[in-house]
């Protein structure tokens, strides 16, 4: 009998496994390059002194100091706290507001009432639009000057001269119905989920006097479980990564009450004169940690990795 180790080993090194990883090592090495690299260069960087001084020589803080980045961000960095808020409210928001209004259009658009095919297609032009000019067109509508949503104030409160973008708490409620309702990509997800399920299992529920809401709660919403976990982890994912909305509508203000954590990383690392680059490395760490674990919570919640 031979070695089952060296048996295992010889077959790992056959010619056909070679051409395999062959023609893997341009993808891997471009894997490597564009994405493993900067993740763990911005990993590497977050523990050093490195801005506009040093440029080309970070500065490592040294073992008793190794945390210093992270801990000036949640104690005396006010923008990256107000940062911190808003990304988890959007995230919120997103998972509250977004997702349940998708899941209800696509439950009724499912039923093909009349006119469900323009409706749908109409549902879905925010999400075809590049969020550059979705950011312009709200720019517009909160304009002080010439901005619809002014003039439906002025007319409901004469004199009253409200200006979205000029208050705190306005501006953030702006930016958030720039995006909020704007699911149609998951929603035609979750078409595409409904129309998938057996035809078969609508007709027993029928013949056991099911009615059209009991279907809905009983058959559709836990066979769409899988896909909406997956649009959640996409819903819940762009309200943390939110950027776009906030660099064209608010810039950040007023008084910084709209900054996201994107926002904030391009701001500390590029957008001001002391290029903090070491401190934005920190937050963009941060950022990657909330990404995963809102993953892993939806998944769980959702139970997406495993099979009904």
């Amino acid at each position: 009998m031979g070695n089952p180790k060296k048996n295992s080993r010889n077959k790992l090194f056959t010619k056909k496994n070679g051409f395999i990883f062959a023609f893997l090592l341009p993808a891997v090495l471009v894997w490597a390059i564009i994405y493993a690299y900067p993740l763990f260069n911005i990993f590497f960087t977050s523990f050093t002194k490195w801005n506009y001084k040093n440029f080309l020589n970070p500065e490592f803080l040294g073992i008793s100091n190794i945390f210093d980045n992270y801990i000036k961000l949640f104690t005396v960095d006010r923008n990256f706290q107000m940062a911190f808020v808003n990304s988890m409210k959007w995230v919120v928001l997103t998972m509250c507001i977004q997702m349940p209004f998708t899941v209800i259009v696509a439950l009724v658009l499912s039923k093909k009432p009349l006119g469900w095919k323009f409706t749908r297609n109409v549902f879905i032009i925010p999400n075809i639009i590049s969020t550059a000019a979705i950011g312009l067109i709200f720019l517009n509508i909160y304009s002080p000057s010439r901005g619809i949503v002014t003039e439906i104030c002025n007319m409901i409160w004469p004199g009253s001269d409200i200006s979205v973008l000029a208050n705190p708490t306005y501006s953030f409620w702006g930016v958030t119905f720039a995006f909020i309702l704007f699911g149609g990509s998951s929603c035609l997800l979750l078409l595409t989920q409904i129309f998938s399920i057996d035809p078969a299992i609508y007709e027993a529920a029928r013949v056991d006097g099911a009615n059209e809401r009991q279907m809905d709660f009983l058959i559709r919403l836990p066979l769409m479980r899988p896909m909406i976990g997956t649009v959640s982890v996409m819903a819940a994912n762009y309200g943390l990564l939110l950027y776009n909305e906030i660099a064209l509508i608010s810039q950040g203000g007023p008084d910084n009450a709209t900054y996201s954590l994107s926002y904030y990383v391009y701001k500390t690392g590029l957008g001001s004169t002391k290029l903090n680059f070491a401190r934005a490395n920190a937050a963009g760490v941060i950022q990657i940690i909330l990404g995963l674990v809102l993953v892993g919570i939806i998944n769980k919640a959702f139970r997406t990795a495993e099979e009904d």
